[in-house]
């Protein structure tokens, strides 16, 4: 069932918000010239639970491209966090590949065509490849984002035509709007901690979105959010990681709906988990959004799948270290083994969820230019090497 309510600003509560955090000092939107959030308007809020509004409706797959990376300079790894986008004419774009470049493009069968960039301190280069998060923007140009720098690149990454130092230090998620490009990395402003910026290519804020209290949990570093953009690549949809809300701000900061999505599939928890999913089920967490040309929300959920054993336990000898904890993470690993992929499409006017399909994989969005909704996924091969599958997702309606 589901229902509509239109509610004023909410209350802040729970604990307390740090000054900084281990990527780096919170910024004060004063000294970058950034604009507040607009002041807390009543929204509508619609609460969604997990009745299917159309039963006979289904998520189908559609013929998977495959991803060929040349395999001797260039090939991918399944803890490398990739990123895939795919521009107008059909190209796929994928960072960070491992080898002798941080971005791969192949063609719209997969073959490979190019490749660019490597980890360094000088122009072109990028501070580090994790996260490295690409979007496609008017024009095809394509914006590579490292922990500090925009980088513009040419269509299908040619070659680099500019590098920006950002005022602030990427948190995770990021995606091309018309108005700019919004990015997870925290400032302070007068009502409080704001987790999403707006900034122009030069890497300059334009306005900061969804400050919270600085006496809300939501304004601590360790909450991450999914981003994504409005069919009409205005607006930007965000969502916490570790819960299943989901917010649209316009271009100034003002929020327009919020989404409250109540299901047993999913469970609340904190943003990180020492050692999970390596020691114990990671939390179910909200990791991609898309809107269709139809407006539909697409969400992809990480949760653990059904069948779960352990691959270390914590307190072994010759274990990395990880906040607090001691967890091995081996050097290559296929994650399929700890993640799998609910994706749900939900629709914000009904207030319904339209159809659900599991995935027993961890797959994610492709950042596209147009309306097609694809998914991409690593599988590993019986000799080790990993390969991406890009495959389309289409709504078929009963």
């Amino acid at each position: 069932m589901c229902k509509w309510t239109v509610r004023g600003p909410g209350r802040t509560t729970g604990g307390r918000s740090r000054p900084g955090s281990r990527f780096g000092l919170l910024v004060l939107a004063s000294w970058t010239g950034a604009v507040p959030p607009m002041p807390a308007e009543a929204q509508e809020v619609v609460e969604i639970g997990d009745d299917i509004g159309c039963p006979s409706c289904l998520v189908e797959t559609g013929p998977p491209v495959t991803l060929a990376a040349p395999g001797d300079g260039i090939w991918f790894s399944s803890l490398s966090g990739l990123r895939v986008a795919r521009d107008s004419e059909g190209n796929y774009i994928a960072a960070p590949v491992k080898g002798d470049a941080l971005i791969a493009v192949f063609g719209p069968d997969g073959r490979y065509r190019s490749s660019y960039g490597r980890i360094g301190g000088g122009p072109g280069e990028f501070a580090t490849d994790i996260p490295l998060l690409i979007a496609v923007g008017d024009g095809d140009v394509l914006y590579a984002i490292d922990p500090v720098h925009i980088h513009t690149l040419a269509p299908r990454a040619e070659a680099g035509l500019d590098q920006a130092r950002m005022p602030v230090e990427l948190m995770g998620d990021a995606v091309a709007l018309q108005s700019g490009i919004a990015v997870e990395a925290a400032v302070r402003t007068e009502p409080g901690v704001s987790t999403i910026q707006l900034l122009r290519p030069d890497g300059t804020i334009v306005r900061s979105i969804g400050a919270a209290g600085t006496g809300s949990r939501t304004a601590e570093f360790g909450v991450r959010y999914a981003l994504g953009r409005s069919n009409d690549r205005m607006d930007v949809w965000t969502a916490p990681t570790n819960r299943f809300h989901i917010t649209r701000y316009g271009p100034d900061g003002e929020a327009k709906t919020r989404i409250e999505r109540t299901s047993t599939l999913f469970r609340p928890g904190s943003s990180f988990r020492p050692g999970a999913p390596f020691q114990a089920p990671a939390n179910t967490a909200v990791t991609g959004i898309i809107q269709d040309g139809d407006g539909l929300l697409w969400i992809a959920i990480t949760r653990p799948p059904r069948s779960f054993s352990p691959l270390a336990r914590p307190g072994r000898p010759g274990q990395a270290r990880g906040l607090g904890e001691e967890v091995m993470i081996p050097a290559s690993v296929d994650l399929n083994r700890f993640l799998h992929t609910t994706v749900e499409v939900l629709d914000p006017v009904a207030g319904t969820v339209v159809a659900r399909r599991d995935f027993d994989e961890h797959v994610g969005f492709v950042r596209t230019t147009d309306d097609d909704v694809l998914v991409y996924s690593l599988r590993v091969g019986p000799l080790g090497g990993s390969t991406c599958m890009v495959t389309p997702l289409a709504l078929q309606r009963g």
